[in-house]
């Protein structure tokens, strides 16, 4: 068995060595082509990485970096020095005289949103709430809804009220689902397990995240709702391993994420990540690194993107189908009504309207507005696929203006992630307050169940002002098929 004095030698980019659950690796050959840089490497060289590791890699599971013959023997974890051991990253802590953060005080998703500001590890709250360039689309995206009034129904009987829906074949009890957030683990040890867990309570389907999940874990592929997201690997083959494996897992659909070809510029979880590597490495030699600023940061956002596959178009959609057995095609991240038209050309069993919560391309319309074009310009895409949203999605309000205008279900991200600083207890108080305000809402629009919400309870003049207005021609047309 090694000794920390052992390992703690080898923290050079010349040997690096690394503990990892009590293991010592050699990444010394790995360390320049680690997706998330070398530098985070370098911090922990000749040290115990675990707590580090842990929340962003799959459980259970064995890298490439860390495969058996890098495996160098177990170590002495009662050997290692001050210096070596993990170091528990700060706690954002309430100001002096504020009240405790408590779940009981969160009357709504906002609250739980500035709750987990509060309890979240810096990093965490970073990568959960960092959105692209100036931040303008993820506040668009909530903007959209207040642009939107009700007209409401009254004398109505709304005694009793239906929220049940259909997705893909598979009842849900309510029109929403579980956004495929990743990094759950940042925020509490079980993350995925937690929303898979309540998700099945709840009766809403889950999209599992490929990134950081513990993809086959029975709490999240036991219940006949889940279906798991994908980013097409450049290497196909990798992809083509992971669809069947979710095929053969239970899972009942593949969401395929679209507007990814390389990962938004997130400079809030950018600024993290600095902070993070400001910490002087503990290495010396000609070799060593120069000061951070004269290294790009690459957040945990662009870490993850790093694999993604650029050239992914629409005729790899039967491939998708094929290679996961024939499971529904979802494809999230559409923002226009070309896009959605060619979707439901090339067989799609679904979309999700999305601008991936203001992530990737900034100026990206809201789901609303590219749902009021799909009414404008492709009409019939509601009635070849399921249309599916997220985005800025807080209230039972803001789902049901979603719902008028023809979408099938509602995806909730962040809410979902930041109620993991409460486990099970703060994921399920986001389901229970969505389904408590729209059973409400529901009521006060005259409606009992969801299919009475319809075009007519709205007006939507002020956001229409935003939808293209120049000359549209379908790009399914007879007169275009040939181009494509």
């Amino acid at each position: 068995m090694l000794s920390g004095s052992d390992v703690a030698a080898h923290s050079s980019r010349q040997s690096l060595w690394m503990i990892i659950h009590g293991k010592v690796y050699d990444l010394t050959e790995f360390a320049p082509s680690h997706p998330g840089g070398e530098r985070i490497l370098l911090k922990y060289a000749g040290k115990d990485a675990t707590e580090e590791y842990d929340p962003i890699h799959p459980p259970g599971t064995i890298e490439g970096a860390l495969s058996p013959d890098k495996h160098l023997g177990d170590v002495d974890l009662a050997t290692l020095s001050d210096e070596q051991k993990p170091v528990e990253q700060p706690v954002v802590k309430a100001p002096t005289g504020e009240a405790p953060v408590t779940l009981g005080a969160c009357l709504n998703l906002d609250d739980i949103e500035r709750a987990a500001e509060r309890l979240l590890k810096p990093k965490a709250w970073a990568y959960y709430r960092s959105a692209a360039d100036d931040e303008k689309t993820y506040d668009w995206n909530r903007e959209a809804f207040y642009s939107v009034r009700f007209r409401p129904r009254v004398m109505r009987d709304v005694t009793q009220v239906d929220l049940t829906t259909s997705l893909l074949g598979f009842e849900s009890s309510l029109p929403v689902y579980v956004s495929p957030a990743a990094m759950g683990r940042l925020a509490h040890p079980d993350g995925e397990k937690c929303l898979a867990r309540v998700a099945a309570t709840h009766g809403i389907p889950y999209i599992v995240p490929i990134p950081s999940s513990p993809l086959f874990s029975p709490d999240a592929r036991s219940d006949s709702s889940t279906r798991s997201q994908l980013y097409v690997n450049r290497d196909r083959r990798k992809s083509e391993e992971i669809m069947r494996a979710v095929a053969n897992a239970g899972y009942k659909a593949i969401c395929v994420t679209v507007d990814a070809p390389v990962a938004g510029k997130r400079e809030r979880d950018e600024r993290a990540k600095l902070d993070e590597e400001a910490v002087p490495v503990a290495h010396t030699g000609p070799d060593a690194p120069d000061a951070p600023q004269d290294e790009s940061s690459q957040g945990i956002a662009q870490a993850l993107g790093s694999y993604v596959d650029a050239t992914l178009s629409w005729t790899d959609i039967p491939w998708i189908r094929q290679a996961s057995g024939g499971l529904p095609v979802i494809l999230k991240g559409i923002s226009t009504a070309e896009d959605a038209a060619l979707a439901a050309h090339h067989g799609a069993s679904a979309i999700i309207l999305s601008n991936h919560g203001g992530r990737q391309c900034e100026g990206a319309p809201s789901s609303l507005e590219t749902l009021l074009e799909i009414r404008k310009f492709e009409p019939q895409v509601f009635d070849q696929l399921e249309v599916w949203v997220d985005g800025g999605y807080r209230r039972g309000t803001d789902i049901l203006k979603a719902l008028a205008l023809g979408a099938r279900a509602v995806g909730i991200g962040r809410p979902f992630m930041y109620s993991l600083a409460f486990g099970d207890a703060g994921v399920n108080k986001v389901a229970t307050i969505l389904r408590d305000e729209l059973a409400q809402n529901t009521r006060l629009l005259g409606a009992t169940k969801l299919d009475e919400i319809v075009p007519s309870m709205l007006n939507t003049r002020e956001l229409e002002a935003n939808l293209w207005n120049g000359p549209y021609e379908s790009p399914v047309s007879k007169s275009l098929l040939a181009k494509l």
